[in-house]
């Protein structure tokens, strides 16, 4: 990892829940997080464009809405080969199935349940031996998933949503044909090594269509909604570009540098900062002096928005005017920025429509999983 990729704005993304990814067809190992829709990241530059990242439920929207189906736990992956799952995994753990690990309403979420999602991912991992907080992090994803899936079938099962047999049918021909293909195994000893059935199978994709229908209707966003938020916000996608130069107050690894050597970089920024504002090249300065990545580059950070800054460099890059410097150095956990505003725009509608529908669309579906979280009563058991 670059020095650069270590000056991001940290204490925006530190609040994030473990996740798993559920995707239909593929397999995916690692328990993930999404990225926002808006986020646009440049992991080149030290200011390091945000990344906004979302927790378990968020990311179940995000499955659901795009109609992922996750009934058979693929986030947490199955097999990893023709023998996959032929012996005992390195991990296992017994869940009782009996036990009531969740409720939405009248619904119970059990061990039996949680059994069918954790045994594919425990021989998934083979001999690799999984830690009580890896396998912790797993449950709450599933119990999230499973939880999320179930306030929305049943709105969907209220609001009359229809899935046909037909597609059933076709999305579980679509499952087989992926797993018998990828890993070698065929539907019937697939079925049988995790004591599943096409019933079963079935049922479960049938509940996920139908909650995929749901929230994909009811989240929708019209061009005409998204024109009218354009319009009202415009500032929102004004965008700045700004060049830099940095004097870092941190060591090779991040450290906080001591108090004496934090103030002679103080005074070495200042004194860059003057000859920048006596007309000395600002590129040819920040070539010469700062110690960001950027350098090479004469300082340049490109175009960046509102919220993808750390803030301090946020608001004094905004404040400037084009082709201005700040009248001071802006301090950040960095190090000392000296920084040059060199243009500015703000995007238009068609540039920004699509990213911004997807943005309006998830804010509806948080507040829709919000209120039927609130409505049909979920609790998740300790």
């Amino acid at each position: 990892m670059s020095e650069d990729n270590n000056l991001r704005d940290d204490k925006k993304v530190e609040d994030q829940e473990p996740a798993v990814e559920i995707e239909q067809k593929e397999t995916t190992e690692e328990v993930t997080q999404s990225a926002e829709p808006m986020d646009k990241a440049n992991d080149d530059n030290v200011e390091a464009k945000e990344t906004k990242k979302k927790g378990i439920n968020k990311n179940i929207k995000t499955a659901i809405i795009a109609g992922v189906v996750g009934v058979l736990c693929l986030g947490g992956g199955y097999m990893l080969g023709k023998d996959a799952g032929r012996g005992l995994p390195a991990t296992a753990k017994n869940y009782s199935s009996s036990k009531v690990l969740a409720t939405v309403g009248d619904v119970k979420i059990t061990g039996e349940q949680m059994q069918k999602k954790m045994d594919p991912l425990f021989y998934s991992k083979g001999n690799t031996v999984m830690t009580e907080e890896e396998i912790a992090a797993y449950e709450s994803s599933f119990i999230d998933y499973m939880t999320t899936t179930e306030v929305l079938y049943k709105a969907a099962s209220e609001n009359k949503v229809e899935v046909k047999d037909e597609d059933v049918d076709s999305e579980y021909k679509n499952l087989m044909s992926s797993i018998t293909s990828k890993y070698q195994m065929s539907e019937e000893e697939f079925l049988k090594q995790f004591s599943l059935t096409p019933d079963y199978i079935k049922a479960e994709l049938k509940k996920e269509l139908a909650a995929a229908e749901y929230i994909s209707k009811e989240s929708d966003v019209t061009d005409k909604e998204a024109q009218n938020y354009y319009d009202k916000n415009k500032d929102e996608f004004l965008q700045v570009k700004a060049s830099h130069i940095l004097i870092k107050n941190v060591d090779e690894e991040g450290n906080a540098l001591d108090d004496e050597q934090k103030e002679a970089n103080r005074v070495k920024a200042e004194e860059i900062l003057e000859k920048a504002k006596s007309g000395v090249d600002f590129a040819e300065l920040a070539k010469e002096y700062s110690e960001d990545a950027s350098a090479e580059d004469g300082g340049n950070l490109d175009f960046f928005g509102k919220g993808q800054m750390v803030e301090a460099f946020e608001n004094a890059a905004f404040a400037l005017k084009s082709g201005e410097i700040s009248d001071k150095l802006v301090e950040t956990n960095y190090g000392y920025h000296i920084i040059k505003k060199t243009d500015e725009k703000t995007d238009d509608f068609d540039t920004v429509k699509e990213e911004l529908k997807s943005t309006l669309s998830y804010e509806k579906q948080s507040k829709i999983l919000d209120d039927l979280t609130e409505k049909y009563g979920v609790k998740v058991n300790k």
